[in-house]
């Protein structure tokens, strides 16, 4: 497991903005910052909050959801547009660095591979960028 960071154009249904992203194959859901979500997205929220533990031990809870779209760039020049739900935290960002985490499911939807080198040499494979679609 590890974790790769990118800066990322995210799109929202009330505006864009640039966020700090960290594509992690360890997360089992993916999370953003309530302070993200301002000009970015409606929050959906939850019946009842969700609590959630980092890679870290600490603790921290989900409101709501935000729906996002993006498009994922290779060095290559190969492009992967991806939509979204994340996990809304106020507490994220006193915790994290990033503004958003991308787990798992997200990446297996889209078939994204994570490939970690030597020191600074981990990229994002989009190689066999497609939507799954036998999860409904």
């Amino acid at each position: 497991m590890g974790t790769i960071k990118q800066k990322l154009l995210i799109r929202g249904t009330e505006g864009t903005k640039t966020l700090e992203v960290l594509f992690d194959s360890g997360a089992s859901h993916s999370v953003i910052s309530e302070e993200a979500t301002r000009g970015l997205c409606k929050i959906v929220p939850l019946d009842e909050p969700m609590e959630f533990t980092l890679a870290n031990g600490e603790k921290i809870h989900a409101t709501g959801t935000c729906g996002f779209n993006a498009t994922l760039k290779a060095p290559s020049k190969q492009k992967c547009p991806i939509a979204g739900t994340a996990y809304v935290s106020e507490e994220f960002k006193g915790v994290h660095q990033e503004d958003l985490i991308i787990g798992v499911p997200l990446l297996q939807e889209y078939q994204i591979r994570l490939q970690f080198g030597p020191k600074g040499k981990d990229q994002i494979d989009l190689s066999r960028c497609v939507r799954r679609v036998d999860r409904l």
